[in-house]
């Protein structure tokens, strides 16, 4: 991952920022090396947010170049992360964290019973949420 900064004040910076489609800052993406577009998130961010949208972006990368298994350890490790820092199940960070587990967990194994244990989680999370709606 290779962090940069791009301002709308430098002009050798907007084509790259029209091309990206921002429309405000801060704006964080994770990108592989073509530019593809794994994970968007605008505005400011807390630490620990900014550790799960960084997280769930190199895991979407991850798991689209075939690497599953690793994108599993990153998103377990988020969760981790994330339920020390707020508590284990809070907040929609955690539900999504938990969506995409599961949904990645699915892509390597095809393990329906542990898609419906993950997204149980996410439900009991999110009621009727979001993150909770998409768990069909």
């Amino acid at each position: 991952m290779v962090p940069l900064r791009l301002t709308f004040g430098n002009p050798m910076h907007r084509e790259m920022l029209r091309r990206l489609g921002a429309l405000w800052t801060p704006t964080l993406w994770v990108l592989d090396r073509g530019a593809h577009e794994f994970r968007r998130e605008t505005g400011y961010l807390e630490p620990s947010d900014l550790h799960s949208v960084l997280s769930e972006g190199i895991a979407l990368a991850l798991v689209s170049g075939g690497r599953a298994p690793e994108a599993e350890k990153v998103l377990d490790r988020a969760i981790g992360h994330y339920d020390a820092v707020y508590g284990a199940k809070k907040g929609s960070w955690a539900a999504s964290l938990r969506y995409w587990r599961g949904a990645v967990g699915y892509l390597r194994s095809g393990d329906h019973v542990a898609l419906d244990a993950w997204w149980d989680q996410v439900r009991a999370i999110d009621g009727d949420g979001p993150w909770a709606r998409r768990c069909v």
